[in-house]
């Protein structure tokens, strides 16, 4: 879901863009997919301050960076041994969910499938579906946990989804 654009290889010469890319491009930017570049380059400190400050995609990449860069890696420069990475790394992305990312719930849910914790990647997947980012969405659809949920869990996931819905939309209007 998330990545480094600078390791992307680079072509030489691209075609000219379809305005149905350019469709495309416009919809991912608007559900929150395109992260700016500079975001990766940012220290994590950095990082932090923009995040203070509300910037939904600091927030998003600060979300990323704690999930699948520093959340169990000691060894990384950045690392410290008693923060709660993925739980503050959940709070980030609701955040930027309040200020715009709607990509952001699908992140939330991934990371609760990452913690095996597949009722609640379910509920985010449903609130990503709601708000309309059905590319990531569709995704948990395909995945082992997600089909060996029973008919009552997803029952309960959509309950959670309702609510998690209501928390969410409360945070947009207090975000202004």
């Amino acid at each position: 879901m998330g990545g480094d654009p600078s390791a992307q290889p680079q072509a030489t010469a691209s075609p000219p863009e379809t305005p149905a890319e350019r469709a495309r491009k416009q919809e991912l930017r608007k559900l929150g997919y395109m992260i700016d570049a500079r975001y990766y380059q940012m220290s994590l400190a950095d990082l932090r301050m923009a995040a203070s400050r509300g910037d939904p995609q600091a927030l998003t990449h600060l979300a990323e960076r704690y999930l699948f860069q520093l959340d169990g890696k000691p060894r990384e420069p950045d690392y410290q041994p008693d923060f709660r990475y993925r739980e503050e790394a959940r709070e980030a992305l609701q955040q930027a969910y309040a200020r715009g990312n709607l990509h952001a719930a699908a992140i939330i849910s991934e990371s609760y499938l990452l913690d095996k914790q597949p009722e609640e990647a379910a509920a985010w997947n449903l609130v990503a579906r709601r708000s309309g980012d059905t590319l990531s969405a569709d995704w948990l659809l395909k995945t082992k946990d997600y089909q060996a949920l029973t008919a009552q869990q997803k029952a309960n996931a959509a309950r959670r989804a309702d609510q998690l819905w209501q928390s969410l939309q409360r945070r947009k209007a207090a975000a202004g």
